[in-house]
């Protein structure tokens, strides 16, 4: 099952893509989640993400993000953050990591690219820092990556099964500045 998220630009800070927080919208027959939200969403990227993009193989999940459109020269500004986690009780005082990694793989015949998530993601190393508790459920994140904002491609990630996929939009500064 994998969630598509189509926010305004003005949401783009955070979204979980996961199906079972993804955005109110309508569910598809196979599952997907869309959101009416009223962000231009590239046709071109839909259409790919039919014909080309694999389906999730076993013990993993498809995560799918449709950014909005924004002129091709516009893109070069942006990049995407992708943090791949789980929810986990942590105790409020250590620092928490997941292990793994996420790996480029090419679609034969398309040249276009998804990511996958290897490692089990299920153990987080910590730190030993003593101390009064606050036991609470908390996003523990692994591995991240940028990619380069691209509307006209939807971002599509293969994550093991019972992890999340949460992303942000990266803006440079606009000024570029000359080195001395």
């Amino acid at each position: 099952m994998a969630a598509v998220c189509r926010l305004p630009a003005s949401h783009l800070v955070f979204c979980l893509c996961l199906s079972a927080f993804a955005p109110p919208g309508v569910r598809g027959a196979d599952g997907d989640t869309t959101s009416s939200a009223d962000a231009a969403i590239d046709d071109g990227a839909v259409k790919n993400l039919e014909a080309a993009y694999p389906k999730a193989p076993a013990g993993k999940e498809r995560k799918v993000i449709l950014l909005p459109h924004k002129d091709r020269g516009a893109e070069d500004d942006f990049q995407v953050e992708l943090v791949v986690g789980r929810t986990m009780v942590t105790d409020g005082i250590n620092s928490y990591r997941l292990g793994g990694r996420i790996v480029e793989r090419t679609i034969e015949g398309w040249g276009f690219s998804y990511h996958d998530v290897e490692g089990d993601l299920k153990d987080a190393a910590n730190t030993l820092i003593g101390g009064p508790t606050n036991p609470a459920p908390r996003f523990v994140a692994g591995p991240r990556t940028l990619v380069r904002y691209n509307s006209r491609l939807p971002i599509v990630v293969m994550v093991p099964a019972g992890c999340e996929l949460k992303w942000r939009v990266w803006r440079a500064d606009p000024e570029l500045r000359s080195a001395k």
